[in-house]
């Protein structure tokens, strides 16, 4: 009689047991689809080996479910569409300075950075806005993703710059260029053939004054040179030296050179840069 009440307790203990398992399973698939929802990380793309850097995204600060669905696809394009497009195009090896990068996204009235900000480069970590990054129009074969505050990052292997988003214009055309985006890639044309004209006409007659002369020379000189060849925009950090530079004058110097040498030598883009404020080199 005891055996049998024995076995009955034992019995009565597993079905408990499983029960209680069940429930703790089902309390996990619950909670999983939520929890990937608002945190994801990268570190392999289809058809690839590792990445050498992990991407991460937390998108708890956003409370709006249909903005919160674009958090996966928006660091999987960072990881597996930007993040090569720029290792082509500059050389860097951005896992010498960031082995991870983690994407932080708020709303405007959770935003803890100063008004005007939509997005920030903290050095391997980025917060940004959501509607400059999540929601930005791009191609929809392609999905949401950001070519800006990224290449800060590569940017962060130069060294000494002499302005903060010096090659930028071109870096960030030849990016969505390697993706796919060609109407993205198109406009950004069309807004640099505009600019070079404007800033070339307001050079000549002396529209520009102060410190803006030579940030903007170079500007002119930058978007020229990728209008004329694309390749360019690889050119230019292949033939940017070392960084040695101690002060602004030897910033402004080292990428004068680079813009002569990519230009091959050409004596007005020489004549241009020094005309408008920039150091002698």
């Amino acid at each position: 009689m005891n055996h049998a009440k024995s076995v009955h307790d034992r019995s009565t203990c597993q079905a408990v047991r499983r029960v209680v398992m069940c429930l703790a399973v089902a309390w996990v698939l619950w909670i999983t689809p939520a929890t990937a929802q608002d945190q994801a990380t990268v570190s392999r793309c289809p058809g690839q080996p590792q990445i050498p850097v992990t991407f991460q995204i937390d998108c708890s600060h956003i409370k709006d479910a249909a903005t919160q669905q674009a958090c996966r696809p928006f660091i999987q394009n960072q990881a597996c569409k930007v993040f090569p497009a720029y290792r082509k195009i500059t050389g860097i090896h951005l896992e010498d300075t960031c082995p991870s990068i983690k994407f932080t996204i708020y709303e405007e009235d959770n935003w803890p950075h100063p008004q005007g900000e939509g997005g920030l480069a903290l050095r391997c970590a980025v917060d940004y806005l959501s509607k400059y990054s999540l929601q930005v129009k791009t191609d929809p074969k392609i999905g949401p993703y950001d070519v800006h505050e990224l290449l800060h990052e590569y940017h962060l292997a130069l060294g000494g710059l002499p302005d903060a988003h010096v090659l930028f214009s071109s870096s960030m055309a030849e990016a969505r260029r390697e993706m796919g985006d060609t109407e993205q890639y198109e406009r950004a044309m069309k807004i640099m053939k505009a600019e070079v004209q404007r800033l070339g006409e307001d050079l000549r007659v002396g529209k520009i004054k102060g410190a803006d002369q030579c940030k903007l020379a170079r500007t002119e000189v930058e978007e020229s040179l990728y209008l004329e060849n694309s390749r360019n925009a690889s050119m230019f950090y292949l033939k940017l030296g070392p960084d040695k530079s101690r002060s602004q004058a030897d910033r402004e110097a080292r990428f004068s050179r680079m813009f002569y040498a990519v230009s091959g030598d050409k004596p007005e883009v020489k004549q241009l840069l020094m005309d408008h404020g920039c150091s002698r080199f």
